[in-house]
């Protein structure tokens, strides 16, 4: 039923003017084209810090969808947040559903996981951040200490060994190799009593180099108890042998505090968005996450092959009050980890392979805690969980030119997992302690095969196929530390996917139409009795997932402009996400829902069109200028019977920066201008007709202004 309209879009997305760049350009591979600075950035990388054009090189090689995010897209906005740095990035969705947190669904991943979020392999530096456990915290993460993203969406993430249906992000740090200048200082201010002061410092030398940010951040919020108090520092540092041999050491430490102001009603998020869900202050409900973490990276260039490796250590420490029937849940998490990367090339055949192997291995503790909320503080301990999670992953691939101009590429990921959790304690009366143990272990192989064409000087023609796996992670399997253990089966997924990316004269393109058969997805659904603040999560039977993901960047340059010094482009993100059930979802049909029938119906959580444009004009000797408009023109259903969606909503932005001199930068922008009232991110249900309460509506942040300045030397 679904399939007609993914096809006719796909087909009038292949018509249309598409975007990336000379393959150097888009926010697929493209769409950013300032070729100067990159190439001056790979003249300083290292083995361990490629720099922009290499990067930018490798992943043309790459026969599927790809984003690549430079600083300089997401640095003239107030950029609280990953999220915020991704959002013109076709096929990536992110919403906000408290100051600093995002949910990310890259293809339909993760869908409507809460605070911790699954779907995706997010790594730094390509060592991985996400969790033995299964589980991506985005706090961990601070916009301004990054220089570039790498997206590899589903299988395209077999580059860092990633299978699950979003694939890997990489987020890559400045080091002292690449960096414009060694000091930089920045501060900026704005609406709800925003302060955000950062700055880095940074080294080169013959044989060292280091690189070392701190951001603190300050805010009220828009809504009603939303204070975020939070400070992050990231630094590396690089040394590089007489033998060829580099190795980087990355340190991480952050503390990020904010408070909740819950989900609401649909009638007050519209007419009183500022307001706070009653009960939200009184017990103090917030998230507070110190993290601390320490990774090696080393390279070492031998004969006939490329070896790198690493490990990395982390701890996490989090105290997060909700509701009083929760209480506040007390994690302590000791992680180790390493991994492995070989890159080479052979000839078989008389044919060119490039051949890589890789793996990684890690393996946490978490000491899980919750006691009772009284007015924000710990009373009695309630439940007590010893949880243990362990990831063995091993991939390889091989891409080979079978005759000029076209690539084949073959490749297979196996992963083994266990999740275990022995609970101790517990305040349940009717149950003892041992009734909440369980363990799950996962284990497969998923192959991928691949064909990239080179149609022209810049355009690119590719394809692929993969199967996906994603083992459930152990907050899915406890409801997040709030429930009883859930032996849930592992999401599996095969994925068929067509696209194109390139330049042609004045447009740049990146198009890719995916469409994905998924087996026990893993669904949320929001539990009232958890007062719609913690969800818990399911195997859902068939589902898919398509989709249409384009990106255009059409750059104009009539005559009145060049003569004038300036230039203007005019950048489109369009993303058609049609995720819907293929069979009716047994795990759904509860009390109060005999008889029902989901299938056909579309998931719940996320819109199905998405729509962002920016035009932007400059001098880029002094100033630029830029519009844009998020557009939503239906809004995403709240549940998975399809009874409500959420209110349709298009938000205005501008943004602007003068240089006052060679060493110091203005930059303000404007966020939702006309003050729209709008949804922003919604707890899904299984049907809003037959739920208690009705708190499952986030408010988004309503008519904002940011400015800064930046000094660099």
């Amino acid at each position: 039923m679904n399939t007609n309209k993914i096809f006719v879009a796909a087909a009038v997305a292949c018509l249309a003017p598409t975007f990336t760049s000379s393959i150097a350009l888009a926010q697929g591979v493209g769409q950013r084209s300032d070729q100067d600075e990159i190439v001056v950035y790979g003249k300083r990388a290292s083995q361990t810090a490629p720099g922009a054009k290499l990067a930018r090189d490798i992943l043309e090689r790459v026969p599927g969808g790809i984003g690549f995010v430079e600083s300089e897209v997401f640095l003239d906005d107030f950029a609280q947040s990953i999220g915020d740095a991704l959002i013109f990035t076709p096929g990536v969705y992110a919403d906000t559903s408290a100051q600093r947190e995002n949910r990310i669904s890259v293809r339909g991943s993760g869908l409507n996981a809460t605070f911790e979020r699954r779907g995706i392999t997010v790594l730094r530096d390509g060592v991985p951040i996400s969790r033995a456990s299964g589980i991506t915290e985005f706090q961990e993460i601070d916009p301004l200490t990054i220089d570039y993203i790498e997206v590899f969406k589903g299988a395209n993430g077999l580059r860092y060994g990633a299978a699950s249906l979003g694939g890997a992000i990489n987020i890559v740090t400045p080091t002292g190799k690449t960096v414009d200048r060694p000091y930089n200082f920045r501060a900026e201010g704005g609406s709800f009593g925003t302060f955000r002061g950062s700055g880095h410092i940074s080294g080169n030398g013959d044989k060292t180099d280091y690189y070392l940010g701190v951001t603190g951040l300050h805010s009220n919020g828009f809504r009603d108890h939303s204070d975020v108090r939070s400070i992050y520092s990231h630094g590396n540092f690089g040394y590089k042998f007489d033998s060829g041999i580099e190795t980087r050491f990355y340190l991480t430490a952050l503390s990020d505090n904010f408070q909740l102001s819950g989900a609401v009603s649909l009638e007050q998020a519209l007419e009183n968005p500022k307001a706070a869900r009653t009960g939200n202050a009184e017990t103090d409900q917030d998230r507070n996450l110190d993290i601390g973490r320490l990774s090696n990276k080393t390279v070492i260039p031998l004969e006939d092959f490329t070896l790198e490796f690493g490990a990395w250590y982390a701890f996490r420490n989090l105290d997060h009050a909700i509701t009083p029937f929760v209480g506040v849940i007390a994690q302590q998490e000791h992680e180790v980890g390493g991994f492995f990367r070989a890159i080479g090339d052979v000839e078989v055949a008389a044919l060119p392979v490039s051949w890589t192997f890789g793996g990684n291995i890690a393996s946490s503790t978490n000491d899980a805690k919750r006691f009772q909320n009284v007015l924000g503080q710990r009373g009695d301990l309630t439940s007590r969980a010893d949880q243990d999670s362990r990831n063995i992953t091993l991939y390889a691939q091989l891409d080979t030119e079978i005759f000029e101009g076209f690539r084949a590429i073959v490749g297979g990921q196996y992963i083994d997992t266990v999740r275990d959790n022995d609970q101790s304690v517990t305040s349940d009366r009717f149950n003892p302690a041992d009734a909440f143990d369980g363990r799950v272990t996962e284990s497969q192989f998923n192959p991928r095969f691949g064909l990239l064409w080179d149609a022209g000087e810049n355009a690119q023609v590719f394809f692929n196929v993969s199967r996906g796996f994603e083992p459930a992670g152990i907050s899915d399997l406890t409801a997040g530390g709030a429930g009883n253990f859930a032996a849930l089966e592992a999401q599996d997924a095969w994925t068929v996917e067509i696209g194109s990316r390139g330049q042609h004269e004045f447009l740049a393109w990146d198009v890719a139409f995916y469409r994905a058969w998924v087996e026990d997805e893993f669904i949320d659904i929001a539990n009232p009795s958890f007062g719609g603040q913690v969800s818990e999560t399911f195997n859902a039977d068939d589902t898919i997932h398509q989709g249409v993901e384009v990106g255009v960047d059409i750059y104009i340059e009539p005559e009145f402009l060049t003569q004038a010094g300036l230039k203007a482009t005019w950048r489109n993100i369009y993303t058609f996400n049609d995720f819907y059930f293929d069979e009716n979802p047994s795990a759904l049909i509860g009390s109060g829902l005999e008889g029902a029938n989901f299938d056909g119906n579309d998931l719940a959580g996320v819109p199905k069109h998405v729509y962002i444009t920016e035009l932007r004009i400059e001098d880029e000797d002094k100033w630029y200028f830029g519009a844009n408009l998020r557009w939503i023109p239906e809004g995403a259903f709240v549940d998975y019977a399809n009874s409500i969606k959420v209110p349709s909503y298009a938000l205005v932005g501008l943004t602007a920066g003068y240089d006052i001199s060679e060493n110091i930068k203005l930059f303000a922008s404007a966020e939702n201008l006309f003050d729209k009232n709008y949804i922003s991110n919604v707890s899904t249900v299984a049907d809003r007709r037959v739920e208690r309460g009705d708190d499952f509506f986030t408010p988004g942040q309503g008519q904002a202004f940011f400015g800064g300045v930046t000094f660099n030397f």
